[in-house]
């Protein structure tokens, strides 16, 4: 038995942000339409499936973001899950919202979306609840189907850094 020693943090935020930068969380990119028909996204690394019965799952965003407007104005959306190979595209979507597409080779996916070439699976989903807390919101999702294109390691976000999640022997 190992005996774990921890180092208190001074408040409540630094505990905070201590303890999630070494949890390991998956990453997806959310693709949509915004009103104008134009697409919008952003790479996401709080997906969680919430239930089987009916198929849900749940994403968390700022409403500061960019993409908040569609999501308050859509219905449907895509959630691609990404793959170690994919951290070009995590990072892209990461990065500045006029250039999250740019050079992309983004294919018409079910409901007109904006499907991603290259990510390792997809979900297309309808939006049923938005849950706003403070400053960020929880975006509930029905999943209407899906598909995969590759079985690689899942692409992990920890550390504020990208890993590969690695089968433990």
């Amino acid at each position: 038995m190992t005996t774990s020693h921890y180092s208190p943090t001074d408040s409540a935020r630094d505990g905070f942000l201590e303890v999630f930068r070494r949890y390991g969380a998956g990453v997806s990119i959310v693709t949509l339409r915004k009103p104008s028909g134009e697409p919008t996204g952003f790479t996401a690394t709080s997906l969680a499936s919430l239930s089987l019965l009916p198929p849900r799952a749940t994403f968390n965003m700022s409403i500061m973001a960019s993409s908040w407007p569609a999501i308050g104005a859509s219905d449907s959306l895509l959630i691609h899950t990404l793959s170690s190979h994919n951290k070009d595209l995590a990072e892209q979507f990461a990065g500045d919202a006029d250039q999250r597409f740019t050079g992309l080779d983004i294919l018409d996916g079910p409901d007109g979306l904006p499907l991603v070439a290259g990510a390792s699976g997809y979900l297309h989903g309808k939006i049923i609840e938005r849950y706003v807390t403070g400053d960020a919101a929880t975006v509930v999702v029905e999943i209407l189907g899906g598909g995969v294109a590759s079985e690689d390691a899942a692409l992990v976000y920890q550390h504020q850094d990208y890993r590969a999640a690695t089968e433990l022997g």
